[in-house]
């Protein structure tokens, strides 16, 4: 899945979730984090191991938990954004590297035909697999094209409810700078 989807996909659920936007928005970067593992040619194994993903952010959540209740929701948006990016990455992961250097993978597959009449059909590939150079990726792919394709087109049908949205994402960003600046 191209760093695109990764940032758009989760930032979406949690904005459809009513998850405080700011919030939402702020931690969005971390959707993509992972993937900077390629940078040390260990694509899809040491970013998106289990440690990264769910050892260091719980030891966050444990700490928010105990010592800053008022981070709580930050932890969770935070574990969220890491987690979705190993999930919507199933297609090969070596989730339990260094200990296990091989990838675990989950492949459903749902086909549609109309040879002959209409015809569906489902498969489900599983397993493990020697750890595979991922190489480069394409910051946008086809499915990232067609999403923001799509969401020209809901933005046209639904021009005041996205205009009233963006006014507001707008507004959370603007407090947010304007807050962090106040602070330096």
């Amino acid at each position: 899945m191209d760093p695109f989807q990764h940032l758009l996909l989760p930032l979406l659920f949690l904005l459809a979730a009513r998850i405080d936007a700011r919030k939402a928005l702020m931690f969005a970067p971390l959707a993509v984090l992972p993937d900077f593992d390629a940078l040390f040619d260990l694509h899809r194994a040491l970013g998106h191991s289990f440690i990264p993903i769910l050892v260091v952010p719980m030891v966050i959540l444990l700490y928010a938990r105990f010592r800053r209740p008022e981070w709580l929701l930050a932890a969770l948006v935070v574990q969220f954004y890491l987690a979705s990016h190993v999930i919507l990455d199933l297609g090969g992961v070596a989730f339990l590297w260094p200990v296990v250097p091989e990838q675990f993978y989950f492949e459903p597959a749902i086909t549609f035909t109309t040879d002959g009449g209409f015809s569906f059909g489902f498969s489900l590939d599983y397993g493990m697999r020697e750890l595979a150079d991922m190489g480069t990726t394409s910051f946008l792919s086809d499915a990232g094209v067609a999403l923001i394709l799509l969401g020209v087109l809901m933005t046209v049908v639904f021009r005041r409810e996205a205009g009233n949205a963006l006014s507001k994402a707008w507004t959370a960003v603007r407090e947010t700078l304007i807050n962090f600046l106040r602070r330096t």
